[in-house]
């Protein structure tokens, strides 16, 4: 392209140059001839253009590409389009940013290179799951995952020991621990282990996750103490004696809560590597604690439900819920519903502890209840199934289970899951009760997942699970 230019420019000079010539030989004999000059030859050229690297940017669930992203690195912005591709220039190695409405930030240091797409994978908060319970007020409801039955098993995997406890997942990864105290890291595509630790010898929690610091705060049964373990590797980075705790850590700003067998409920700093501050109850606790604000609220062995504030540990009010509590109360609406081992189900008041109604079920009741559009839902020993109205404890209507119900009741796209401990899974629709799907396995914690898939949990076994209507 350079030379056709060049070669035009030297052709239009040389025409102009031999028309003087020919002006000057026809005007007499004094007229003055000019020899015709060389045109000068230009020796400057373009700049060659920088080349330029591409950035594809997908959902991290599903792999789908995410349009309209900004991507920024290399001291130029751009924006995907709708495969998901931005142009930087080509670095070695640069930082760049990337932020999409809807999903969290991500910052990576990438090679960006000419011949090859980087791919950079963003992920939506709403559709992980962070920590036993769901969120802080262990409502045992996730709203942002949308997936239903029926189902289709992608994989499954072994894992060597008891699951009482579900794994959290976060940005494609399942971490999930069994009784042996060993912590496995899964990928949700293809359920591969990424890595496997053994940080205890007897572990019956979910760990609790700080994608903001990189680490899962994990507490032991054996040999008591609580330990605080690398996202990326396992490692375990420092830890802290406690004695024994079986409760899944609830961790804000930077603060991870939980209880412990000697009556103790703690808040440890993970910045400093200390205990802010102990509470000292003088009773059991299993339950994980429960947030709300800047209230914890928990029960334990004696039948007490206790209010305390996160900042410092002070005692606000003390309720009770007639006996033993061993299951996590769920929070919502300005009530606590707790699950008493033997008294049944009770509401208390969130702001002062008072009883507001309580349930008898006349059976053992170890299952953490979960609450939903003003209905709270629970299993029971006696094999059954319980949606209660949140305000007045009406029982608004029962159901038979495959089993005795222990671990806690979840609720995913309006389907309300329980496993039993005679290895037997079901759902039933939220509002009516209808039964809507069967699973031969499960055994304490039935689900957690993703925004892809979902994961069931057995005794022993892992399964990852997708919904065939969206296939």
């Amino acid at each position: 392209m350079l030379r056709t230019r060049h070669t035009t420019a030297l052709a239009a000079l040389g025409v102009a140059a031999w028309g003087l010539v020919a002006s000057g030989c026809s005007s007499g004999n004094d007229a003055v001839v000019e020899r015709p000059r060389a045109p000068a030859v230009s020796t400057t050229t373009e700049p060659a253009p920088a080349p330029r690297a591409a950035v594809r940017v997908v959902d991290g669930d599903t792999l789908r590409p995410v349009k309209g992203a900004n991507v920024a690195g290399a001291g130029r912005t751009a924006v995907t389009d709708s495969r998901g591709l931005a142009a930087l220039p080509a670095q070695r190695r640069a930082t760049v940013r990337v932020r999409a409405q809807s999903y969290g930030p991500v910052h990576e240091r990438l090679r960006l290179e000419p011949s090859v797409a980087t791919t950079v994978h963003l992920w939506r908060p709403r559709l992980q799951w962070r920590m036993y319970g769901v969120n802080p007020a262990r409502t045992q409801v996730h709203t942002g995952i949308k997936l239903r039955p029926p189902f289709r098993v992608v994989w499954r995997r072994y894992l060597g020991g008891l699951l009482e406890f579900p794994a959290v997942v976060w940005h494609g990864v399942a971490y999930v621990n069994n009784i042996h105290g060993y912590l496995t890291a899964l990928s949700m595509k293809n359920g591969h282990t990424l890595w496997r630790k053994r940080i205890g010898t007897l572990l019956a929690s979910s760990p609790g996750l700080d994608p903001d610091r990189g680490v899962l705060v994990t507490t032991t049964m054996s040999p008591g103490d609580v330990k605080v373990v690398s996202l990326k590797t396992g490692r375990v980075l420092w830890r802290y004696a406690t004695g024994r705790a079986e409760p899944s850590p609830l961790i804000r700003d930077g603060i991870a809560y939980f209880g412990a067998a000697n009556g103790n409920v703690y808040a440890l700093d993970l910045d400093r590597h200390r205990m802010r501050w102990v509470f000292h109850g003088g009773a059991k606790i299993t339950g994980s604690p429960t947030m709300v604000g800047k209230r914890l609220y928990m029960g334990d062995y004696a039948g007490r439900v206790i209010a305390l504030d996160a900042r410092n540990g002070r005692l606000i009010w003390r309720g009770s819920a007639g006996t033993r509590v061993y299951g996590t109360i769920a929070a919502s609406g300005g009530r606590l519903f707790v699950p008493s081992v033997f008294s049944g189900l009770s509401a208390l008041a969130s702001r002062t502890g008072r009883l507001l109604w309580r349930i008898p079920v006349g059976a053992y009741l170890y299952s953490s209840p979960a609450v939903f559009r003003g209905r709270v839902y629970f299993g029971t020993y006696a094999s059954r199934l319980y949606c209660v109205n949140a305000r007045t404890g009406r029982i608004v209507w029962t159901r038979p289970t495959p089993g005795r119900v222990s671990g806690a009741v979840e609720i995913v796209a309006g389907v309300v899951y329980a496993a039993t401990l005679e290895s037997r899974m079901a759902g039933w629709s939220w509002r009516t009760g209808r039964l809507l799907w069967r699973f031969r396995a499960g055994q304490y914690v039935p689900v957690s997942g993703n925004g892809e898939r979902l994961l069931l949990h057995g005794s022993r076994r892992i399964w990852a699970v997708e919904s065939r209507r969206q296939r």
